[in-house]
Order: structure tokens, then sequence, then C-alpha cells
């Protein structure tokens, strides 16, 4: 999936791209729960997702369901919070 963030908090307004997937095979998911893990291979957490105003640019259906589950999107799609 791809997904889109800023560092509004460092000033830097500008969009930025990043490669993602959701997968319970990283040293951050626990008890089999899935996590976002980025291209760097660190996992996104929900605190720097809203703080670093991350928004879904592409994700197929089984992704977007994943999202849900993890409380990153809304269930209706709407991948504000």
């Amino acid at each position: 999936m791809i997904l889109s963030y800023n560092n509004s908090l460092f000033g830097d307004e500008k969009r930025h791209r990043v490669h993602a997937i959701v997968t319970t095979n990283h040293s951050a998911s626990h008890y089999g729960q899935p996590v976002v893990v980025l291209d760097d291979g660190d996992a996104l957490d929900l605190q720097s997702w809203v703080l670093c105003n991350y928004h879904i640019e592409k994700a197929n259906k089984k992704e977007m369901q994943s999202m849900a589950k993890l409380g990153m999107i809304l269930p209706c799609g709407d991948n504000r919070l």
C-alpha cells in the first residue's frame, strides 16, 4: 500500500509518499496483532499516524480492512482521524 504524511510539527508541509505493508511478521507484532511496517522496516504506531497526518493513497480491500481493524482508519473508509 502507499501512504503519505507530512511533518507539519517540524514546519514541513510537503506530503511525502512511502510504501507500507500490514503484517504480523514483525517484532512490533504481539500475539498475532497486525502492524503497519514502512519501507525502512519501522512499525508505524497510532500516535505517529495522527501526528504526521498519514493518509492512505493506495490500498487494496484487504489492506483497508486491516487498517480499519487496527483503528488507523474508520470502517466506512474515511481515512482521516
